[in-house]
């Protein structure tokens, strides 16, 4: 059995591999008798069809079992999974059509329709279904994502194309883009009180609660004070104008820390996509019945 939390699947179904109508044409004005005086249009509506449409004489069938409509668009790219638990493939873009398939996370799904109804859809293809997904942001991304793994650290996650990444003995491992000084280091511990909060020179300024793989924490968002000083710490982490955290408690004897040094927020989307993946072997972020 599925059972569906938003629309996240709570078990995995299939592992998919990360990758490594026009308006009618108005016909001849005729003349209408027996219909009062009104104007010619209206003549033609109330002497027409009794749904107040023109016949065409034409029957359309229709390409797909959902056809565009005003607020589905054409769409092109492909989205990553970024959901722990997978992610449900439906027949229709609502919550209540029947699942196809479960994307496993990491897969790459190429989209090809994008619907506004019952809070956002893509229409996607996979390598043996197409369907819809939900467009929540915390579920999938756009582009191409690889994967990590530590079994030191108990953790796994996906973090951008383009993206390094370096261990950081003993317990934290770094990601950096392609360019710039940011970064975002994760960092296991006893607590999170060892994981330390803000930094010295910086003030919060934002704090939104978020769930990563079943667990409740803060995102918070810190700015440094004043004119930017550059401070180098271990394995060359930068201390940039902008420090985000989340830090979250997985027992009472492990804890974990997603801490981000951005230059500006032109990173800061990227940043909750690696969030969004994380997952750890502890109860709360495991699949019923596994």
């Amino acid at each position: 059995m599925l059972v569906v939390v938003g629309d996240r699947a709570s078990s995995v179904l299939s592992r998919w591999s990360p990758r490594h109508s026009a308006p009618a044409t108005p016909g001849p004005r005729v003349r209408v008798r027996g219909c009062g005086v009104l104007v010619a249009a209206l003549i033609l509506s109330a002497c027409g069809s009794p749904n107040g449409q023109h016949a065409t004489g034409r029957t359309t069938t229709p390409t797909s079992s959902l056809p565009l409509t005003s607020t589905t668009v054409l769409a092109s790219g492909v989205r990553t999974v970024l959901s722990p638990l997978g992610l449900n493939i439906r027949v229709e873009p609502a919550k209540a059509a029947t699942v196809l398939r479960t994307a496993a996370p990491g897969a790459v799904l190429t989209v090809l329709a994008q619907s506004e109804q019952g809070g956002g859809w893509f229409e996607v293809k996979g390598p043996t279904v197409t369907g819809w997904i939900s467009s929540d942001a915390t579920l999938s991304a756009p582009g191409m994502f690889s994967s990590y793994a530590s079994t030191q650290l108990q953790v796994s996650l996906l973090y951008p194309d383009g993206w390094t990444h370096s261990d950081l003995p003993p317990a934290s491992v770094v990601f950096r883009p392609s360019s710039g000084g940011d970064t975002v280091v994760v960092t296991t511990a006893t607590t999170v009180n060892q994981l330390g909060r803000g930094r010295p020179g910086y003030h919060q300024t934002d704090d939104e609660q978020v769930v990563v793989c079943g667990v409740t924490g803060d995102l918070v968002t810190f700015v440094e004070a004043g004119d930017p000083t550059t401070t180098t710490q271990a394995g060359g982490v930068v201390a940039e104008r902008y420090l985000v955290q989340v830090h979250l408690t997985l027992d009472a004897q492990h804890a974990l820390g997603i801490d981000a040094n951005l230059a500006d927020t032109s990173q800061l989307q990227s940043y909750r996509d690696l969030v969004n993946s994380v997952t750890f072997p502890f109860p709360q972020c495991q699949p019923a019945g596994a």
